[in-house]
């Protein structure tokens, strides 16, 4: 018998460089992806899977940094989760981290009464400001923020006035993960806006500059663990840009 696959339901909020994740769990396979993120178990029991493992009870909150693959389990579980990357106030503090962390009774507590895009941004600020501060590279923030989608590692190493290995280099650095990758992370981020709008995969999949939805689909599947019928059909989605 085939077995039946559950869908995301909840509310998204997306920002520059940060989204804020109150949902029921739904299936999702092992993924990783350039954003930290923050999961709070909102009710019940929340393991985060990966190469190490951590379940979460009711109250608890856990760091998975960039480039931890994890899955979420079980479904149906209430969770929040808030993601942030380095193109949020060009910040990459987190960047040294390599396996899961949890976090004090103080910041879950706080990172539980979030209400607003105001609150989300001012937790992430004072979570950041724990070490020292390290930048990405300045040329990179403003044009990120206001780039095409689609555009390509050699296009925006002209933009930049840099060849294209300098420019990995740099993406690698800041973020990660190399040019493509960090091109294609935005592309996702730019299809799940205009999914706000339309409500379309074939259409977010263009507006993210994806070549069809097919394309888009691998690429979240990839970044989040899930495809677009089932991760973000019944969310809400609200953009703060």
């Amino acid at each position: 018998m085939k077995k039946t696959e559950t869908e995301w339901t909840g509310e998204i909020m997306l920002g520059v460089g940060w989204a804020l994740l109150d949902a029921q769990v739904g299936d999702n396979r092992p993924h990783r992806h350039v954003a930290h993120q923050v999961s709070l178990a909102l009710a019940g029991t929340v393991s985060v899977i990966g190469t190490a493992t951590m379940d979460l009870a009711e109250g608890a909150a856990v760091l998975v940094p960039a480039g931890f693959e994890h899955s979420l389990q079980p479904s149906g579980a209430a969770l929040r989760s808030l993601y942030v990357d380095p193109t949020f106030r060009g910040v990459r503090d987190l960047d040294r981290l390599t396996g899961l962390m949890t976090l004090t009774a103080v910041e879950s507590n706080s990172l539980a009464a979030i209400r607003s895009s105001q609150d989300a941004q001012l937790w992430i600020e004072t979570f950041l400001r724990k070490g020292a501060v390290t930048r990405i590279d300045h040329r990179l923030g403003p044009i990120l923020d206001n780039l095409d989608p689609g555009t390509s590692p050699a296009e925006l190493a002209r933009i930049l006035g840099i060849s294209t290995t300098r420019l990995r280099e740099i993406s690698v650095r800041d973020f990660g993960v190399p040019t493509t990758k960090l091109l294609q992370w935005l592309q996702v981020q730019k299809a799940i806006e205009a999914f706000e709008l339309s409500h379309n995969l074939a259409e977010a999949a263009a507006a993210g500059g994806f070549s069809d939805q097919a394309h888009f689909t691998r690429r979240l599947v990839e970044w989040f663990g899930v495809t677009p019928s089932r991760g973000l059909a019944k969310l809400k989605i609200t953009t703060f840009r």
